[in-house]
């Protein structure tokens, strides 16, 4: 309930469901948007474009600190 109006009027990055799933189908169709490594974002007039993780997202021991939280959040650790 929260995240659609933090992301509309905080982040300014709210896209209807209709815009996600074309961005979606544009992620796996477009032969230009088949690098790995990186999130592709999308500027206000549909133009895609690269972004590099952050040292924070591709650092492997908090994702690991994620997983195992994750885990025992859904009751599986």
């Amino acid at each position: 309930l929260l995240f659609p109006p933090f992301q509309k009027y905080i982040t300014k990055g709210f896209v209807s469901e209709e815009e996600a799933g074309k961005r979606l189908a544009q992620v796996v169709s477009n032969p230009s948007l088949t690098k790995s490594g990186v999130y592709w974002s999308w500027n206000n007039n549909s133009a895609s474009f690269e972004n590099q993780l952050s040292e924070e997202a591709s650092d492997p021991e908090k994702a690991k600190k994620v997983w195992e939280i994750s885990e025992k959040l859904v009751g599986l650790a």
